[in-house]
Formats: C-alpha cells, structure tokens, sequence
C-alpha cells in the first residue's frame, strides 16, 4: 500500500488479535478503522515500510523504531555485563585466581558492555524525550532575573539539558512529581556516568571506571526501560496512542489506531513477501 504522502506499509492483518509481533526494533503498525453508521465495517493493521539502495539494488524493510533501536543496544551491553560480573567478578570466581593480563581482559569487556549500556541507555532516553514534546509545545521558564523565556520544541531539544526536558513530560503525559519516583536517584546516576564517559577531559584519569563495579550499576544501566515504562503507564491509562512508543516496554500494549479510514487515501502498489 502506498498512502497520499508515498508512505509505503504492508497490510499484515486485520485485526489486533491476528498480529505476531516479530521483532521488538521494528515500528508499531497502525490499525486503520472504517466504521459506517457508528458501527464498525472494515479495518487493518498496516507496517510502514522504508526502501534503501543497496550495491544499486532497492530493498524494501520494516521500518524500525528510533527509541527501541537505541533501547536494544542497551539492554544486550547490560545483560552481557551482567553475565561476564556474574561469571567472573563475584566472590567465589576464577577472576582472583587469574593472572594479571587475564584478568585485565575480562575487566575490560566488562567495562566496555557497562559503558554501551550506559550511553545507549542515556541516548533512548534523550531520543524519547525528544520525540515525545508535541510540535506546538511551549515551555514557560523564568530565569534567575525574573523574565519570563518561552521555548518552543526545537527551543527545548537545543538549549535545555535532559533534566529539565525530562520534567516537561511530566506536564506531557500528566504524571505525578518525576523526584517522588524511586527511579530518580538512579536517572542521576545514568546522566553522570554518561557524562563521564562523553565529556572526558583527562585521558590518564580512570577513577570514574570504579564505579562500574558498585552494587547498584546494573540498576541503573537498565533504569531507562523503568521510566518509559512510567511514562507509557501514564499514557495508556488517559487511553492515548502513540507511534513512538517501543514494543520492548511492554509486548502487549496497545496500537496506534486511526478510526478515520479512507481507501481513497490509499494505492494499492504491489505484493510484498511477509
């Protein structure tokens, strides 16, 4: 199918209940509706498809989803981190008897898996963020001179720092205080490790890979998941929809939907292997 805009998709079912989810990176499908006298008529489930020439050869592919692209990253350094710490790093493992060279090996997968999980982890967040302040938003703030400054969206993305972008979702998605949640402390965490390791400035200075090995690393390698997750729960229970949001919060949620089909706006332009 190919929509007035040259938008390609593929229809893939009819309804919600005949949908397999395939891959987790791949953009959630839209369920376009047709009702006639209130009732409804027709729908499907349609995938945008995108196309890229390849060794002068077109190939068509699903299209994938920006946050779940960068969240997948994420969470395979985590549980790569987390399975070379368990196999290695505890107590009663072979880590303390290997000899130096060995060892520093090891360590460095280590901290290589934690560092990509941490910067993915921060980046899936950020890109979220982004994506999710509407265009016409705009962010009221009163600077240390008592003026009021007004920043629209692309004034938000370019001059405030995640933090405070991160707040404005809480007025986005009409959720409670964001420093109540007991993924806070760690998000503080995930934004300075990340710091760390994207703004260094003295090449001989390690000390910051210490860290890496505190109790609580894990935890806040894999906090990014935890507060979309928070977010989408918000967002589901004003029963919105939204295309941005990734499978991997949660397989089961819901699919954007358009209630207003017209197969006017619509080409049927060829078949498509599924």
């Amino acid at each position: 199918m190919k929509d007035k805009a040259n938008k390609l998709g593929l229809v893939f079912a009819d309804i919600p209940s005949n949908y397999k989810v395939q891959d987790i990176r791949f953009n959630k499908p839209v369920i376009h509706r047709s009702f006639k006298d209130g009732k409804l008529v027709g729908s499907m489930i349609i995938k945008d498809i995108d196309e890229v020439k390849i060794n002068k050869e077109k190939i068509s592919y699903f299209t994938p989803n920006n946050i779940a692209i960068l969240l997948s990253v994420n969470m395979k350094a985590y549980k790569e981190a987390e399975e070379l710490y368990k196999n290695y790093f505890k107590d009663d493992n072979k880590i303390y008897k290997d000899h130096i060279p060995e060892r520093s090996v090891k360590l460095m997968d280590y901290i290589e898996a934690i560092q990509t999980a941490l910067v993915f982890g921060y980046t899936a967040l950020e890109t979220f963020i982004n994506l999710s302040i509407p265009d016409d938003y705009i962010h009221e703030n009163q600077n240390n001179k008592g003026i009021i400054e007004n920043y629209n969206k692309e004034a938000i993305e370019r001059w405030l720092d995640t933090k405070k972008k991160l707040n404005i979702l809480k007025d986005v998605y009409k959720t409670n205080k964001l420093e109540n949640q007991g993924w806070w402390s760690y998000f503080i965490l995930l934004e300075q490790y990340r710091n760390s390791i994207i703004h260094q400035k003295t090449i001989n200075s390690t000390g910051f890979y210490k860290e890496y090995f505190k109790s609580n690393i894990f935890e806040v390698c894999s906090i990014t998941k935890k507060i979309l997750k928070f977010f989408y729960d918000a967002h589901e229970k004003n029963n919105q929809t939204n295309p941005i949001w990734p499978w991997l919060i949660n397989e089961s949620n819901s699919f954007p939907i358009n209630n207003n089909y017209d197969s006017n706006n619509f080409e049927v332009v060829g078949r498509h292997e599924k």
